[in-house]
């Protein structure tokens, strides 16, 4: 049976994966939303096991912060292997996965989460009517966020102290890295973990507009837009200014910088690397607070993460 990696990104908003086939970067992602009645949305990936089935990347956002109690994450798992090797319908799987780092270093929530996904049974399922025969042969847990600047330090020149801000679904995932002169290399000081994410500031920015239109638009639409760039919020036949919704976030972003230069200072004293689907919105709000910052491109910077964990 061939062995393979299979390095996934389990975030609240998106599952993303990654491995490497023929020493090429494959990636893959899907909205982390599931339901249970029957759709007619083509980005549905039906699955069926043990005579259950469920439609995954279609429905409503979870936003649970503590990831090791969110329901389906084995699920969810095994589609997004299928998502990595769609063409294969045997595997043994060398697992590598997440935690923000407040959670990983937690014993008890280490080994829940770990034990989610069982080493010693095999799993027989279908996605989209392809079956597939699947054995975890191993689990491996690494940090969110200093996964990712794993995989982007490459691309720091500077011996300037770096912090990178990882803004998922329902957390941020913070570590700063300081310069060591002796192994001219960097390494990780401190992490912490915000629980605050873009599906916070999707939920606020709806809140405010329904409040101030009289409307009745989801946090789903407004997670849309965010995570594409989208200006506009199109409703009723008029288009809103998206920015000038924007103020609906300064409560959360105030708490959320208080957390930060309270455990690491202010901003301006690092390069900051910015990593995950709502880092754009969240600079937007506090760039006036960054004095230098690494551009990275934008696909890297999403699945920096995947990537991370398979370099570890």
């Amino acid at each position: 049976m061939k062995i393979v990696k299979a390095s996934l990104d389990l975030g609240n908003s998106m599952l993303k994966g990654a491995t490497y086939i023929d020493s090429k970067a494959i990636v893959c992602k899907l909205p982390n939303k599931i339901q249970f009645n029957k759709t007619v949305n083509p980005k549905a990936r039906v699955f069926e096991m043990d005579g259950n089935i469920m439609y995954v990347g279609v429905g409503k956002l979870n936003n649970n912060v503590l990831k090791h109690t969110r329901k389906y994450l084995l699920e969810q798992a095994l589609v997004m292997i299928h998502e990595l090797y769609p063409n294969d319908s045997e595997l043994k799987v060398d697992l590598k996965l997440g935690l923000p780092p407040e959670q990983l270093f937690n014993d008890s929530y280490l080994k829940e989460y770990e034990n989610l996904f069982p080493t010693s049974k095999v799993f027989n399922y279908s996605v989209g009517g392809t079956s597939k025969k699947v054995t975890i042969n191993s689990v491996e847990v690494f940090a969110e966020g200093y996964s990712a600047f794993v995989n982007l330090v490459n691309e720091i020149t500077s011996k300037q102290d770096i912090i990178s801000i990882d803004v998922g679904g329902g957390t941020t995932d913070l570590c700063n890295y300081s310069w060591d002169y002796e192994d001219e290399m960097y390494y990780p000081d401190e992490t912490d973990t915000i629980k605050k994410g873009i599906i916070d500031f999707s939920e606020e920015i709806a809140k405010y507009f329904n409040n101030k239109e009289s409307a009745d638009i989801q946090k789903e639409f407004i997670d849309n837009l965010l995570k594409n760039d989208i200006e506009v919020i199109e409703y009723e036949g008029k288009e809103f200014k998206l920015n000038d919704y924007l103020v609906a976030l300064n409560p959360i972003i105030d708490d959320m910088m208080n957390d930060i230069t309270n455990k690491f200072g202010k901003l301006d004293r690092y390069i900051v690397v910015g990593i995950g689907g709502g880092y754009k919105t969240f600079n937007r709000m506090i760039n006036n607070q960054i004095k230098k910052e690494i551009e990275i491109d934008s696909e890297k910077q999403f699945y920096a993460n995947a990537l991370g964990y398979l370099e570890q």
